[in-house]
């Protein structure tokens, strides 16, 4: 593997992946004993915040030393709430709305919120999992933990240069929709800073400003609405686009939040930002890896009457790669669908963008069985895949969906590592029901004697599991857990927001929770 990059080193995430917590002994090795997220908050008559988060430091790691301090602050970084509670419970909800409300007789608000979680046992992870979830009339998105304060020097060090330009996200600005990007400053006054942006519209041209802060104080919510630009517009054609972003803040880790919320106010989207890779070489030799075996690969499920379309954008390591797309069956053959859904040159601009459900009835030319598992299959002309290689994958029905921000699978010559626990919410309300997307492809490229593996699934209220069940899974295999019908219908009356856990000895294992409106927004995101 070659890593000639000055974006954080490939090989030390790796090899703290790989280290065990509390690993006191390794000189080498940090041991974490606080956590932080920091998130954007948004409450008026059309949006709410909220924060939700299971208690996976008991269910997972049977750490019952935890609590949480939280501070919210005004979009100047003022502070102006802070509470303080030992973590006991399954599960947590803070509504900011009703908190800001009942404290504070805040109806509109913008600003942060941030929360801070300490043990005297070792968290491994400086970033909590954690969700901030943003309720509209007609539906809701959600974002995972995305930016934190650096704890000290170390931190700093280690990961300032993910600091670079942030990208890897759709923008709109047109008839229905509109798109804000928000990033919120470290604990430094700065001084006479410039926020720098590039806009990219579909045929990959250029429209560049850029933004003089005086001071930016503190803890100060940066909030920027794309309508602001007054060219913008006009330079997008009516359609979607991505952008490079520079931002001034400091001292924290800036993978910012960005939405998009329709022109009436009824529907949002949000996620968030990547660093930019495109003029970094970071790749991963495909000559040392077996033919037998993906190089990179994307294995996924569809979803009845929910549309599914890849963003590709130019944001990585350049190469030269092809794309083919793939099927298999209940029984695991292995199917060529389409061997070139789409080429991309080493040095394309402008975003590429995968319609897959029409792509996959145009190479059937018939139904799509939703039993069945899809894979992307990418490989390379130069012999070289990106180390990171992330795309927006993007759920639709009526509105304009979600935007998650996802990597592909890259085979690195060793064993992939996989994961068999994973968590994430779910929506139990009148409004909207939430599906599990699971998908299982392993690295063979043909495998279809793998053996059932047992999946064991917990849905957590605040007191207790509401539900548990099991049922198998196995590589290649692919299908949707429609919670709905599962979970009794006494719990819908009270709009309550639940936590699932799968545990597996299954390693490959894709896991999505979506969320689908009654209205037809559809919100969605990868499992923890």
């Amino acid at each position: 593997m070659s890593t000639t990059t000055k974006i954080s080193n490939y090989k030390k995430i790796v090899n703290f992946e790989h280290s065990l917590r509390g690993d006191f002994e390794n000189l080498n090795y940090n041991p974490t004993f606080k956590s932080s997220a920091i998130f954007f908050v948004i409450t008026n008559k059309y949006i709410n915040t909220k924060i939700s988060f299971l208690n996976y430091w008991k269910i997972k790691n049977a750490n019952i030393d935890i609590s949480c301090q939280f501070t919210i602050r005004k979009q100047n970084g003022e502070k102006i709430l802070r509470k303080f509670f030992k973590i006991s419970n399954n599960t947590y909800k803070i509504s900011l709305g009703s908190l800001l409300k009942e404290n504070l007789k805040i109806s509109n608000f913008i600003g942060s919120i941030e929360l801070e979680l300490h043990s005297s046992y070792d968290l491994k992870y400086s970033f909590p999992a954690i969700d901030a979830i943003y309720e509209t009339k007609e539906g809701i998105s959600l974002v995972h933990s995305n930016q934190r304060v650096y704890d000290n020097l170390d931190d700093i060090k280690l990961n300032e240069s993910l600091n670079q330009t942030q990208t890897g996200f759709d923008i709109h600005l047109d008839s229905k929709n509109e798109t804000f990007i928000t990033a919120i400053n470290g604990p430094v006054n700065l001084y006479k800073k410039k926020l720098n942006i590039v806009f990219y519209n579909l045929q990959g041209h250029k429209l560049k400003e850029s933004i003089q802060f005086e001071n930016i104080k503190p803890y100060q919510t940066i909030y920027l609405e794309l309508k602001n630009f007054k060219k913008l517009k006009k330079f997008l054609k009516n359609k979607r686009g991505f952008c490079k972003i520079d931002l001034p803040t400091q001292n924290i880790f800036n993978r910012i939040l960005v939405g998009t919320i329709s022109n009436d106010k009824k529907n949002i989207t949000t996620t968030h930002s990547y660093y930019d890779c495109s003029n970094t070489k970071d790749f991963i030799k495909t000559s040392n890896i077996s033919k037998e075996e993906y190089h990179c690969y994307l294995p996924f499920n569809l979803i009845k009457n929910v549309d599914l379309e890849i963003v590709i954008y130019p944001i990585f390591s350049r190469t030269n790669l092809k794309i083919a797309l793939e099927e298999f069956n209940k029984n695991g053959k292995r199917k060529i669908i389409n061997k070139n859904l789409i080429n991309i040159n080493k040095n394309f601009k402008e975003p590429k963008i995968i319609e897959v459900s029409s792509a996959i009835l145009k190479a059937k030319n018939k139904a799509v069985d939703y039993n069945n598992v899809f894979c992307l299959n990418i490989t390379s002309e130069d012999n070289l895949i990106p180390s990171r290689f992330t795309f927006g994958f993007n759920y639709k029905q009526r509105s304009i969906g979600s935007n998650i921000s996802e990597s592909m699978i890259v085979n690195h010559g060793k064993n992939i590592k996989g994961r068999g626990f994973y968590w994430g919410p779910v929506f139990c309300s009148k409004k909207i029901k939430t599906l599990i997307a699971l998908s299982s492809v392993n690295k063979l490229k043909n495998n279809s004697e793998s053996k059932s593996n047992l999946v064991k699934m917990n849905i957590y209220g605040s007191e207790k599991i509401i539900l548990t069940k099991k049922f198998n899974i196995k590589s290649p295999q692919g299908f949707n857990l429609d919670l709905d019908k599962l979970i009794n219908s006494k719990y819908k009356k009270k709009d309550e927001i639940f936590w699932f856990t799968l545990e597996t000895q299954e390693k490959n294992i894709l896991c999505k929770h979506v969320h689908l409106s009654k209205f037809g927004h559809v919100c969605a995101d990868h499992a923890f």
